[in-house]
């Protein structure tokens, strides 16, 4: 038996890794926030989806050095998952020692007081989560119970305070504070400040884009988008590095931060893993199907950013014009700021005949989707990446991008690319792809030269190496301070 020890403190033992009989810190950690909001059993995209796989990547990880956290806005800091939070955001297998164990109601409620100990003036929200812990995450009349029990013992503490009585002793409270943690973007934009705030601890953030700062215009004016610009440059005065997906979206950030002042952020580029893809191989279903009605694949969230509008005005000119198109399928959830598409579709009923709206759809469906789509179009304004286009070339399926530059590297530069404005440029390409099948193999034959999906395993190794880098350079800094 090889027998070593690495340098986060576990054992290997014949290539596999134990657990130390010495406690390790955890020194990495990824935050599940955003997924928590999420219901659970509904189908991820975008954002979540790639949060979904930073989070499961993380659990799967044997390395006891890294933890995966949720933020607590009663307590202003971040804490280990409670196992029914586990099982929230779990999407495959938790390694045996990753596991979190329910502890029973009884320590959870001894630990649930502890907490009231430490906080005594966390909101009703607090006692929530707390009672939430103590019943495993279970509704119902002993959650209720609970709750009440916790927020009575929080009144009692804080009447204690207020006529000058010792409250009950608090432990030296526990948490992840030392650890350095990749915030979601639910941090970003829903959460109160503490959440950015030093006192929070050593923080890295996943840039996905910066669009609410450079075009608010897209996304409407809700306190969320307002929070985000304030948040994001306070994140890198304080030298919170960046993960960003596309060389472009770290170029923009770095550009708006010297518009502000602000000195440029350490930038860690890792590559979006094809995380559909790879859920396909699982289950052996890559290959195209063949046959059935010919379509073309719009995947994406309906909002006024990713540009429905035009493809709806381009299917109404092909039918006044008499031109027979493919059928577009839209998929994704209804978004925001869409009333122009709906008065637009409201204005001509016959686009039903032509154009599908399926809504929010599972994996599997949008599996079926990629494997069997004639060709895709992703005309959106502006992206931090463009999953769609991405997952266009990993199913072998040619894509029509505009020509925002964050698409052109999702898609490799391998596809036609249009400007979103271009109607007409737009047209002259859907019906080129739809009618002139030589064309349309040559850019399938092209995919499948040049491009290849993206392992989720070496998007993790990355960014897992970025944060371990960033986290050096701050423990080397904290050294000579």
């Amino acid at each position: 038996m090889t027998v070593e020890r690495s340098d986060a403190g576990a054992v290997i033992e014949d290539g596999k890794i134990a657990r130390s009989s010495t406690p390790v810190s955890p020194t990495l950690a990824i935050d599940a926030t955003g997924l928590m909001f999420w219901p659970p059993g509904k189908g991820l995209a975008g954002i979540p989806r790639v949060e979904s796989f930073l989070v499961n990547a993380a659990l799967a990880d044997p390395d006891p050095c890294v933890e995966v956290v949720a933020f607590r806005s009663g307590e202003g800091r971040f804490r280990p998952l409670a196992p029914y939070e586990q099982d929230h955001v779990a999407a495959g297998e938790i390694l045996p020692h990753r596991v979190k164990r329910w502890p029973g109601r009884s320590a959870a409620l001894s630990q649930a007081f502890e907490a009231v100990r430490q906080q005594p003036w966390a909101k009703r929200e607090t006692d929530r989560h707390l009672a939430k812990t103590v019943t495993n995450g279970r509704k119902g009349i002993a959650y209720q119970a609970t709750r009440l029990l916790i927020r009575a013992y929080r009144l009692c503490q804080r009447m204690k305070i207020r006529l000058g009585l010792p409250p009950d002793a608090a432990s030296q409270p526990a948490g992840t504070k030392q650890a350095l943690v990749l915030i979601s973007h639910h941090i970003l934009t829903q959460e109160d400040r503490s959440a950015v705030s030093g006192a929070a601890g050593k923080l890295a953030f996943l840039c996905h884009d910066i669009i609410p700062a450079l075009r608010p215009d897209l996304l409407g004016a809700g306190t969320g988008e307002r929070r985000f610009g304030p948040y994001l440059e306070h994140l890198v005065r304080s030298g919170a590095p960046a993960f960003c997906a596309s060389d472009e979206v770290g170029a923009t950030l770095t550009e708006h931060m010297r518009k502000a002042g602000i000195a440029a952020p350490v930038v860690y580029r890792f590559p979006m893993p094809s995380i559909l893809h790879e859920t396909a191989s699982r289950m052996g279903t890559t290959s195209r199907i063949e046959g059935g009605e010919p379509f073309v694949l719009y995947c994406s969230t309906i909002e006024v950013r990713k540009n429905h509008i035009l493809l709806a005005r381009i299917w109404q000119q092909a039918l006044e014009e008499g031109v027979k198109l493919p059928r577009l399928v839209c998929a994704g959830r209804w978004g925001w700021m869409i009333d122009e598409l709906k008065a637009f579709l409201k204005a001509h009923p016959e686009l039903a005949a032509s154009v599908t709206f399926t809504g929010l759809v599972s994996d599997d469906q949008l599996i079926q989707y990629y494997r069997s789509a004639t060709f895709g179009v992703f005309p959106s304004h502006i992206e931090g990446w463009g999953y769609g286009a991405s997952e266009c070339l990993d199913f072998g399926v040619p894509v029509i991008v505009s020509t925002t530059p964050s698409l052109i590297e999702a898609s490799g530069g391998l596809m036609p690319a249009i400007d979103s404005n271009d109607q007409a440029g737009w047209y002259a390409a859907i019906r080129r792809m739809a009618e002139d099948h030589a064309w349309r193999s040559s850019l399938a034959e092209r995919i499948a030269m040049q491009h290849r999906p993206t392992p989720a395993s070496a998007s993790w190794a990355a960014i897992k190496a970025g944060l371990q880098e960033s986290a050096s350079r701050q423990r080397a800094k904290d050294r000579t301070v």
